[in-house]
């Protein structure tokens, strides 16, 4: 694993207003996720996971703190430099795919391209290629209207991959699939962030695949508590699902 520092948080804060009502979602968030790791945000509903994956994916800025992607200050960036900064630089992987039923796997994959400037002969290219990284070869000319769900979930990785982006956020990924299915496209991207290097930072309440997180950060009100590997695994194991290191090759 290379030991570049991907994402470097510090201090993050983040409050919602309802008339008088103060939520402090986030009180003061500190992280540092690694070029090549795979890191799982978990906790209970309402604890600011997908509000900490927005502020990372620069959907949402916060109100005080420090947030660095790639050596680049983006705490103060506007909407337009926000947007750029994503197209560029983050691949979303998204609970319903968000797939356009009527296009097939390619051109689903080529939206994603055409979006950041590719001729449209290289886009076509690079989404087939894409969608042979993760395993679907043979589906390029399908709709996504004729994929099963985990195709989907690999149509949809294969998206998130264009541009080659160097962060990758999902958000419960696994929640539309089987325990069999689920497990099988967290693996794809496991070995993805591994094998090109891709940060990867997963929002998820599915025990059945924590132990293929380098490392879990528990969200309690507001602030992160980090697991052990032993901890890891005995939520694992109490899922019905234990994962050993074979697994994860």
């Amino acid at each position: 694993m290379d030991n570049e520092c991907v994402i470097v948080a510090k201090g993050i804060k983040k409050t919602y207003r309802s008339g008088s009502v103060q939520s402090n979602v986030l009180q003061g968030i500190d992280m540092e996720v690694m070029r090549g790791e795979c890191v799982f945000l978990v906790g209970p509903s309402g604890s600011g996971k997908t509000t900490l994956l927005s502020i990372l994916g620069c959907i949402l800025s916060p109100d005080s703190g420090e947030l660095q992607i790639m050596d680049y200050d983006v705490t103060g960036l506007n909407a337009k430099h926000q947007a750029r900064f994503r197209r560029e630089h983050v691949g979303f992987v998204f609970q319903r795919f968000h797939l356009f039923d009527g296009l097939q796997a390619w051109e689903n994959v080529r939206v994603a391209l055409d979006l950041l400037g590719y001729p449209a002969r290289l886009a076509k290219a690079e989404s087939h290629r894409l969608l042979e990284l993760v395993g679907l070869s043979d589906r390029t000319e399908y709709r996504s209207s004729q994929l099963s769900m985990g195709q989907r979930q690999r149509v949809a990785l294969a998206r998130a991959l264009a541009g080659d982006p160097d962060l990758i956020l999902a958000d419960e990924p696994t929640a539309s699939l089987d325990a069999e299915t689920g497990l099988n496209a967290m693996k794809t991207l496991n070995q993805l962030a591994k094998t090109l290097g891709k940060t990867v930072v997963v929002v998820t309440h599915d025990s059945r695949i924590f132990g293929l997180a380098d490392r879990i950060l528990n969200l309690v009100d507001g602030r992160i508590n980090e697991s052990t590997v032993e901890q890891r695994q005995k939520a694992s194991n109490l899922a019905g699902q234990t994962v050993s290191a074979a697994d994860l090759r």
